[in-house]
């Protein structure tokens, strides 16, 4: 189980451990073993057995792993500290059990320890594998058998299945987002709360790139362009919790709008042509926008165009050292690009009648 349950002791660890009206009490959980660089070997196996609080005795019922059955016995060790042959040695603290494992799997008899920390909860106890050596993986790893170094562990209720909560984003839209607005976008985030065994709900906290964003089930921040940290906490009123993350990218891949305009300077009136005559009258508006980019860089150029047919020589006549290149046309090529690089080309043309 993700999380820390209740604050509180298993039960008050003296000489033993106790449990009143000791019985025989359900054990639900799951074995797992890590390589000795830390990475799991498959994914959790789950497991039952029974634990005899008479003589503080667990039995794992026997589960398959590659091929062969796995036979467990676990002696329950109140705090104190604790060193047996070819086992690691380890202390167990106050709210803490140990476990002396005898592990049989194939023609091996594997013996190792384990301490887990005990929470309490209604109708049971959870048994949560505790990194006892510092190495960042829970359990102690095994110094003989055929897995020296590899840390095998289990983790389990006792009595009843202890209350548990799972969460998860769900991001409208996905985690790639094309911008829709000025500066970024406005995304949808849902925590979706799985409570099991009892659990109520008590509050969910929202972080966005470490700051506190709501603490509702449903919440719309605006993600400005470029890559976010989102994460959500779910927590029940027993304490338990889970915790789920995401990395949302924001980005601008849409070519921004241009669009070329000819205009009578004189009345402002978009104009399709224009006579000769008036050609001094014509200006020319490059009109760029983009939706998320406040502002646009525009530029242009204005070419004149003039019309030959085939075999037609083109002659310039020049007068007191000018050139007269008589157009039938004005060419407007423009550029806009917006903040993220997306470049959008237009061109134009306005005829000039004679």
């Amino acid at each position: 189980m993700k999380g820390s349950l209740v604050a509180g002791l298993f039960f008050m660890l003296t000489a033993h451990v106790s449990i009143a009206n000791a019985d025989i009490q359900a054990i639900s959980g799951t074995a797992l073993l890590y390589e000795p660089g830390g990475t799991p070997i498959g994914p959790p196996t789950p497991i039952t057995g029974d634990y005899d609080t008479d003589v503080q005795q667990m039995t794992i019922h026997p589960w398959s792993f590659f091929g062969f059955f796995v036979n467990s016995q676990i002696q329950v060790l109140p705090p104190g500290s604790y060193s047996f042959p070819d086992v690691l040695p380890f202390d167990v603290g106050p709210g803490q059990a140990g476990g002396l494992i005898t592990t049989v799997w194939n023609v091996s008899t594997i013996p190792h320890g384990i301490v887990w920390d005990v929470t309490s909860y209604s109708g049971g106890q959870h048994f949560e594998p505790v990194d006892t050596d510092g190495d960042g993986i829970p359990g102690l790893p095994m110094i003989s058998g055929p897995f020296p170094g590899f840390t095998f562990v289990y983790e389990f209720d006792v009595g009843e299945p202890s209350p548990g909560i799972e969460v998860e984003i769900l991001v409208e839209g996905g985690t790639y987002q094309q911008c829709n607005d000025i500066g970024g976008n406005n995304v949808e985030l849902s925590a979706a709360v799985d409570l099991t065994n009892g659990a109520e709900l008590a509050s969910i906290d929202w972080t966005v790139d470490g700051n506190a964003a709501g603490s509702e089930a449903i919440i719309t921040p605006f993600l400005s362009l470029g890559t976010h940290s989102v994460s959500v906490t779910a927590t029940g009123i027993s304490g338990i919790y889970d915790t789920a993350s995401t990395t949302i990218q924001v980005v601008d891949t849409v070519k921004p709008s241009l669009s070329i305009e000819f205009v009578d300077s004189r009345t402002g009136q978009a104009i399709s042509s224009v006579e000769g005559a008036r050609t001094t009258f014509v200006e020319v508006r490059l009109n760029g926008s983009d939706v998320c980019d406040s502002g646009v860089e525009v530029s242009g150029v204005a070419n004149p165009v003039y019309d030959i047919t085939g075999n037609k020589v083109i002659k310039i006549q020049g007068n007191n050292n000018g050139v007269d290149m008589p157009t039938t046309a004005i060419e407007v090529t423009a550029t806009a690009i917006d903040d993220s690089g997306n470049k959008q080309l237009e061109q134009a043309v306005l005829p000039i009648n004679e």
